[in-house]
C-alpha cells in the first residue's frame, strides 16, 4: 500500500500523516517493512525473506523477524474458511491481506462449506492477485470452539506430541539415580526443603528451604538440574532449543521437554530423590545476602505445597497437623526473611506492578463459566523474591567467571515512550517528573498512588506499556525494571531453554573446563530464545481471547459498565468490569469520534454486539 492508503485504513487526519512516514521510514531500517514500486510499501519477507541487519541480532526486541500475517503457517501454508461457490469452492484467509485462494472443482467434494481448513499455495501471487492451492488438512467448523483452539495451535506451529526418535532417546533414559552420581554431589536430603507452586501446576523445578542462624538466616535454592539428563546436541535437546519455552494456555501446556523428564525425573515431586543445582545464599539479620554457593545436589522434598495453603497454614492458631510439624517452622523464617528482603527490594527501586490476570473458572464438564481476577498472596511474592535472589547470585558469579554466558537484561525507556507515559498520567491526574531521566523510583511513586484506586489498574498499564521488553542478550547489561546490575534466568529449566543453557555453563565451572558455548553461538541461542518467549506471549494472550470471546456469547445484547484500557486509531479497548474481559468498540461506531475525547480510566456504559471466535476477540458499542 501507499503511504496515503495506510494512513486511511488507520484513521489518520491529514495532518498526522508526517507522523506515520517517518514511522514507515523507521520500520524499513528495522527490516519490517521494504519499499517496493510504484512507491507502495510491503511487509518485508512477504515474498522474499530479508535478514535483520547486527543491530537487529543484538537487540531482538527491535525486530528480529518480519510481522506474522494472521493466519500464516510453516512453508507458506495458510489457514482460512472454505466457501462453496457454484461447482467450485476458494478458501478464504484469515488474514485479509492474502487474496483468496481458489480450488478445482475435483478438490472440494469432500469437503464442507463453512470449514476451516489449511491450505497450500500451488503458484505464486500474479499481478491480478489471483492464487491456486489446495486444502491439505480439514480442521473442524470454523467457529466452534474446539476447531479454533486447533487452528490456533496449527497456526504456529504448536504441539504437544514429540518425535519418535525423541521417544526412542526417552526410553534410554536411566529412571534410577546412580549412587555414584549422588557421591559426586552435595546431600540435601536430610533438610527441610519444598515445593511451593499453584494448585494446577504439574512441572516443579524449585524447591526452598531455610536454616535461621544467629548471624541470619541460609537460604537453599534447588532447581531440577535437567542437564544431567539433556544431553547438549541430542534429539532431545534439539527439540527444546527449537521450541524455546513451555506454553501454557488455558486448557493444556504445550510442554518445552517430554512429560517423562518435565512431569517426572526432572520434577522435584515429593518423597523422590532428585538430583539438583543448589543456590545456597546466606542472608545477614537485615535480609542482606553476605555470602554465595552454587553446585550439584540431591534434594529430596518434604512437600507439594501451594500459595494457598502456606498463607492458610500459617494463619491458623493453636494445634499444628502431624505432616507440618516440620514444615511451619521453616515457612514461618522464611516469610521473616521475605519481608526483609522485599523491604530492601523495595528501598532499592525495584518496580511492583499489580496487574491481575484473568483466571478461567469451569464447569464439571470443562466450559468456562466466569473469568475472575487472579488473587497473589505473599507466598507467591515471597518465591519470585527467592527466585530472583538466585538468579542474581547466578548472573554475578557467572559475570565474576568472565565465560559467555545468557544475561536477562530490561533497557531503560526511550525518550518517546517517556513523553507517551507523561501524558497519560497527566491526564489521569498524575505528574511524573519534568526530568528527562526518569528512574524505577518515580515510576513506583505512581504506582503506590493510584493503589486502590478505580484508575489503578488503567495507571499500572500505562507504566508498564512504556517499559521495553525484557530480552536475553550475551551482554551483562542492567535490569531496569528489577533495579538490578546482573541478572540471568536459571530457577526454570523445565520449561526455559535458556536456564538450562546456564546450568550447562555452570558445569563447566564446576569441573573447570572450557565453555560449552562460545560467543556467537550464545548470541544466536539470545535472540531465538527472545522469539520464542514472544511468541508463547502471543498464544497465551490468544488462547485467552478465544475463552472469553466464547464465555461473552449468550451476553450479546446486554450492558455492562466498562473502563477504558487504551485507546487507538482505529477505537479503543473497554474492560467490561463484571466480567473481567475486555473488547472493542470500533471508531466507526462511535457518533463525531474526531471531537470526542476518550481516556485511559474513563468509565462507560456498553453493549456486548458480537463475540467472533473467527477473530478471536468482542465488540462492544458505547451506550453513554
Amino acid at each position: 500500500m501507499r503511504s496515503k492508503e495506510i494512513s486511511r485504513r488507520l484513521g489518520m487526519t491529514k495532518e498526522e500523516r508526517p507522523i506515520l512516514k517517518k514511522i514507515l521510514r523507521k520500520m524499513i531500517s528495522h527490516g519490517k517493512l521494504s519499499r517496493v514500486e510504484g512507491g507502495k510499501y510491503e511487509v518485508a519477507g512477504y515474498k522474499d525473506s530479508k535478514p535483520t541487519t547486527s543491530k537487529d541480532k543484538m537487540r531482538p526486541e527491535t525486530a528480529t523477524s518480519s510481522p506474522k500475517l494472521k493466519g500464516v503457517v510453516k512453508d507458506g501454508r495458510v489457514i482460512g474458511q472454505f466457501v462453496r461457490t457454484g461447482k467450485t469452492g476458494k478458501v478464504i484467509p484469515r488474514d485479509g491481506l492474502i487474496p483468496h485462494i481458489l480450488l478445482q472443482p475435483s478438490d472440494i467434494k469432500k469437503l464442507r462449506n463453512n470449514s476451516l481448513v489449511v491450505a497450500e499455495l500451488q503458484n505464486k501471487i500474479s499481478r491480478t492477485g489471483r492464487l491456486r492451492g489446495r486444502v491439505i488438512d480439514v480442521l473442524g467448523k470454523a467457529g466452534d470452539l474446539d476447531t479454533e483452539k486447533k487452528g490456533l495451535l496449527v497456526e504456529y506451529d504448536l504441539t504437544e506430541e514429540f518425535s519418535s526418535n525423541i521417544n526412542l532417546e526417552l526410553d534410554k533414559v536411566n529412571e534410577t539415580i546412580p549412587s555414584s552420581e549422588i557421591k559426586r554431589r552435595v546431600d540435601l536430603r536430610s533438610r527441610t526443603i519444598f515445593t511451593i507452586d499453584g494448585e494446577d501446576a504439574k512441572d516443579f523445578d524449585d524447591a526452598v528451604g531455610i536454616q535461621k542462624n544467629k548471624s541470619g538466616y541460609k537460604l537453599w535454592v534447588c532447581i531440577a538440574d535437567v542437564s544431567y539428563y539433556v544431553t547438549m546436541g541430542s534429539a532431545i535437546d534439539n527439540e527444546a532449543l527449537s521450541r524455546g519455552t513451555s506454553v501454557y494456555l488455558p486448557d493444556r501446556v504445550i510442554p518445552m521437554l517430554p512429560e517423562k523428564l518435565s512431569n517426572n525425573l526432572c520434577s522435584l515431586v515429593p518423597n523422590q530423590d532428585r538430583l539438583t543445582k543448589t543456590a545456597e545464599m546466606d542472608f545477614n539479620s537485615k535480609g542482606e545476602m553476605v555470602g554465595v554457593k552454587i553446585y550439584n545436589s540431591v534434594i529430596n522434598s518434604s512437600a507439594r505445597l501451594t500459595y494457598t495453603q502456606v498463607v492458610e497454614d500459617l494463619s491458623k492458631k493453636g494445634r499444628i497437623a502431624k505432616e507440618l510439624k516440620d514444615i511451619i517452622p521453616v515457612l514461618k523464617n522464611m516469610k521473616e526473611l521475605y519481608e526483609k528482603i522485599r523491604k530492601l527490594r523495595i528501598k532499592s527501586g525495584k518496580l511492583d506492578f499489580d496487574i491481575p490476570e484473568p483466571n478461567l473458572v469451569r464447569d464439571e464438564l470443562g466450559r468456562v463459566v466466569d473469568v475472575i481476577k487472579s488473587k497473589r498472596n505473599f507466598a507467591h511474592e515471597m518465591i519470585e523474591e527467592f527466585m530472583i535472589a538466585a538468579n542474581v547470585a547466578v548472573a554475578s558469579h557467572l559475570c565474576e567467571s568472565k565465560v559467555p554466558t545468557l544475561y536477562r537484561i530490561h533497557e531503560t525507556p526511550d525518550a518517546d515512550s517517556l513523553v507517551k507515559l507523561k501524558e497519560g498520567l497527566k491526564k489521569l491526574g498524575y505528574m511524573l517528573s519534568a526530568s528527562e531521566d526518569i528512574d524505577t523510583f518515580d515510576l513506583q511513586r505512581i504506582i503506590d498512588q493510584s493503589k486502590g484506586k478505580n484508575d489503578e489498574v488503567p495507571v499500572n498499564m500505562l507504566i508498564l506499556r512504556s517499559l521495553n521488553r525484557a530480552y536475553y542478550s550475551a551482554l551483562d547489561e542492567e535490569h531496569f525494571g528489577l533495579a538490578l546490575i546482573h541478572y540471568t534466568h536459571f530457577t526454570s529449566p523445565i520449561r526455559r531453554y535458556p536456564d538450562l543453557i546456564v546450568h550447562r555453563i555452570l558445569n563447566s565451572l564446576f569441573l573447570k573446563k572450557s565453555p560449552p558455548y562460545d560467543e556467537k553461538t550464545v548470541e544466536w541461542i539470545a535472540e531465538h530464545s527472545s522469539k520464542r518467549e514472544r511468541l508463547a506471549n502471543v498464544v497465551e494472550r490468544e488462547a485467552m481471547s478465544i475463552e472469553r470471546t466464547e464465555l461473552m456469547k449468550p451476553y450479546i445484547g446486554e450492558e455492562f459498565d466498562g473502563i477504558v484500557i487504551s485507546v487507538m486509531p482505529f477505537g479503543m479497548f473497554v474492560e467490561i468490569k463484571e466480567m473481567f474481559v475486555e473488547g472493542l468498540i470500533p471508531k466507526d461506531s462511535i457518533p463525531n469520534w474526531r471531537n470526542r475525547w476518550f481516556d485511559i480510566g474513563q468509565k462507560l456504559k456498553i453493549k456486548v454486539v458480537a463475540a467472533n471466535l473467527e477473530k478471536r476477540g468482542i465488540t462492544l458499542n458505547l451506550v453513554s
